[in-house]
């Protein structure tokens, strides 16, 4: 059970994210402006006297977290109790220290914990261990899976992770779908989860997709279907020396997978110059059902690159790495763009 301090705050506040000496949390800052991405949660914790700022007036939001800054946020943030709590027995840091009651509270209630009998109360926190702090803190927990492509199952701060972003704390890379695990946390970073993790109405709206699973059978029965279709042209036009039909007569199949713009720029062409050069072996075209390692590689509301690598074989001699992106047009899902780079 949490140790709560029933008090507006902590004597060591004023420490918190510094060096030296750090001035009152209710505050502009100089290097915060209106339309910073994070200037609302800062705002909302230099009001609730959780952060404070530099001498010069500057926040600093680019800076790295320290794992002893952490530890004061956190012991700020909820108000914990940091009289007469057990040493923490940590060979780096002792009383003198400015963070040391927050550290000892943080440890005490299982938060922050050492490696080794150490804290190590300058390393930058990295993002990973962001995860597991504040889902300790706030006992998170994940009602639903979040795909991140570089967040395996065995990864050691998984669960954490998934905490995180499934309570819409931390949403991770758009432009790559990834979580970047290892890199140092910022003070607006850590800013921003903290908000969220205390207020809910600093999170943002969750992101509403379909599953991985979806995508993998509507990209598999498009490239399936596509297959057929052409497949029985080539065979009609090898076998009975038959033209093959107009494409008009077959891109409504095309539409139900593809956008206009893909259907026209690229199925369209091959089926008429290219077809007739694969024939049986068309289903080099469709890499898809054979690929590996398949994840997100981005996810919005209305765009998803999903990506994965098939296999060197026999027929295609090296292995491909591929990335199909669909949009969500007209209240579907459409491939809107596939490219495939050698390995």
């Amino acid at each position: 059970m949490m140790k709560f301090w029933k008090k507006a705050g902590l004597s060591c506040i004023t420490a918190f994210f510094m060096t030296t000496g750090m001035v009152s949390a209710n505050e502009d800052f100089s290097d915060v402006h209106s339309d910073f991405w994070a200037e609302n949660e800062i705002t909302f914790l230099a009001g609730e006297g959780v952060i404070s700022g530099y001498p010069n007036g500057e926040f600093r939001p680019g800076n790295e977290v320290t794992r002893s800054q952490a530890a004061l946020m956190i012991a700020a943030s909820l108000n914990l109790d940091t009289g007469d709590r057990p040493s923490p027995g940590f060979e780096d840091v002792d009383e003198s220290s400015h963070a040391y009651e927050a550290i000892a509270a943080v440890a005490d209630e299982g938060i922050i914990n050492g490696d080794d009998g150490a804290f190590m109360p300058n390393d930058p926190l990295t993002r990973g261990q962001m995860a597991a702090v504040l889902t300790r803190a706030y006992n998170l927990n994940a009602d639903r899976t979040v795909d991140f492509a570089d967040i395996e199952e065995d990864y050691i701060f998984y669960h954490d992770i998934q905490a995180l972003a499934g309570a819409d704390i931390a949403t991770g890379y758009a432009e790559d779908n990834t979580f970047r695990p290892g890199e140092p946390t910022t003070r607006a970073q850590f800013s921003v989860f903290t908000a969220r993790a205390m207020n809910e109405e600093y999170r943002p709206e969750p992101v509403e997709t379909p599953s991985l699973a979806f995508f993998q059978g509507h990209i598999t029965e498009a490239e399936a279907a596509i297959e057929d279709v052409m497949y029985n042209e080539w065979e009609k036009s090898f076998e009975n020396d038959e033209p093959k039909v107009p494409f008009e007569e077959i891109e409504d199949t095309f539409h139900t997978y593809y956008t206009e713009e893909l259907t026209t720029q690229m199925w369209k062409p091959f089926y008429q110059d290219g077809l007739d050069d694969y024939g049986p072996a068309l289903a080099q075209v469709f890499p898809f059902r054979s690929m590996e390692g398949i994840s997100f590689e981005s996810r919005s509301a209305n765009e998803v690159v999903i990506s994965g690598t098939e296999p060197e074989t026999e027929l295609n001699n090296q292995a491909t790495y591929y990335e199909y992106t669909l949009v969500h047009e007209n209240g579907t899902w459409l491939i809107s763009d596939m490219e495939g780079t050698p390995q």
